[in-house]
């Protein structure tokens, strides 16, 4: 069936091309911000671990005194324009990333929204005009954006080398697009490092000369209650018989290996990424929950769905119930295979770029 798909992909490419050809005639015009602006993006439609990534990065800034905004499209949210995230914002307002950004940092770095992310970045810098780093979550394809540095995520079970331009893969852009990226992050690469995946991995990759290559994978830390109100399901040296997985997440592959390590049984209750859960969704969990022989069980999410679960609608049903969501760290794998660091690199990128715009300014 894919096959008849093919025409639809070549009419989404010649689309691309076009879109391209007016930015490189200058017909339509590209704003070179004045701070430092780091876009983290991929090919494909998702699920390569943009967010944590983002806030990896952004927290390493912070951590090196840095005042660090976040601008993102504010993906599903019912607004348009542009949009300051605060602790009272809702999904409908923002979207769930952007909660999720504000969640983890609160007031140390400011979030915004806006589809337009040339104008998202002017207004962030007539509010806030000491800024030094903008981190751009998904704007690869934003073309009205000349960023200072671009990271391209590429998942390690599903590469954007082996896909095919949508509608019959996942790709947002012809392969090639690559090939713009300053580096290239292999994510949810194995815990334990093994040069055989490597090699294999990396054989697929023609890294261009300015191009730097980086190796990650997932830590999955304790699970924690995810409302205030179930802080007394305590779960540390507990080994529930099931587990109730209850998510909208793009790629649910490492989250199902780690809980399958945990439990005896599986239960899964998976949507489609950034769906809204609703009142019927709640209701069959529940139901399948309380109809399970055993009285061993929990339900896990993660902390990408929080905020969809947080809405007074949903959140109801859930409050009496053992559910917990599943904290992440990126972690980058470094030894004698990988040239670089990543921390390096980007705290000397922001230091070098900045030294640079004090100069053309003088």
């Amino acid at each position: 069936m894919k096959y008849l798909l093919y025409p639809f992909a070549l009419i989404f490419y010649i689309f691309q091309l076009f879109r391209k050809l007016l930015y490189s005639i200058k017909i339509c015009k590209r704003y070179n911000p004045p701070i430092t602006t780091i876009c983290v993006g991929n090919l494909s439609m998702g699920g390569n671990g943009k967010t944590p990534h983002t806030i990896y990065t952004a927290k390493l800034l912070l951590d090196n005194g840095y005042n660090v905004a976040i601008l993102l499209r504010g993906y599903r949210r019912k607004t348009h324009g542009f949009l300051e995230v605060h602790s009272d914002s809702t999904v409908i307002d923002v979207g769930d990333e952007a909660l999720l950004y504000k969640r983890n940092f609160g007031n140390t770095l400011s979030v915004a929204v806006c589809e337009n992310r040339a104008k998202g970045i002017k207004i962030l810098l007539e509010q806030y005009p000491y800024l030094d780093v903008i981190l751009l979550d998904d704007a690869l394809q934003h073309l009205r954006v000349k960023p200072h540095l671009q990271l391209l995520l590429s998942d390690y079970s599903h590469p954007f080398y082996h896909d095919h331009l949508f509608p019959v893969g996942k790709l947002r852009e012809p392969k090639s697009a690559y090939k713009k990226a300053n580096a290239i992050i292999i994510t949810k690469f194995p815990a334990v490092f093994s040069p055989i995946l490597y090699d294999n991995v990396i054989k697929y990759f023609q890294l261009q000369p300015h191009q730097k290559l980086f190796i990650s994978y997932i830590f999955y830390k304790n699970f924690i209650p995810v409302f205030d109100e179930n802080l007394n399901n305590n779960f540390e040296n507990k080994t529930p018989y099931a587990i109730f997985v209850f998510t909208a997440i793009a790629n649910t592959q490492g989250l199902n290996e780690y809980l399958l390590l945990m439990c005896k049984d599986l239960v899964r209750f998976y949507f489609t990424d950034h769906h809204q859960f609703t009142e019927k969704d709640v209701m069959k969990l529940i139901k399948s929950f309380n109809d399970y022989p055993s009285n061993n069980k929990i339900i896990v999410t993660t902390e990408k769905d929080i905020p969809r679960l947080e809405h007074p609608s949903i959140k109801k049903f859930l409050l009496d119930l053992p559910i917990f969501y599943v904290p992440i760290d990126i972690r980058f794998h470094q030894n004698a295979h990988l040239k670089f660091n990543y921390d390096k690199y980007i705290l000397d990128y922001v230091r070098q770029n900045q030294a640079n715009n004090r100069i053309s300014q003088k």
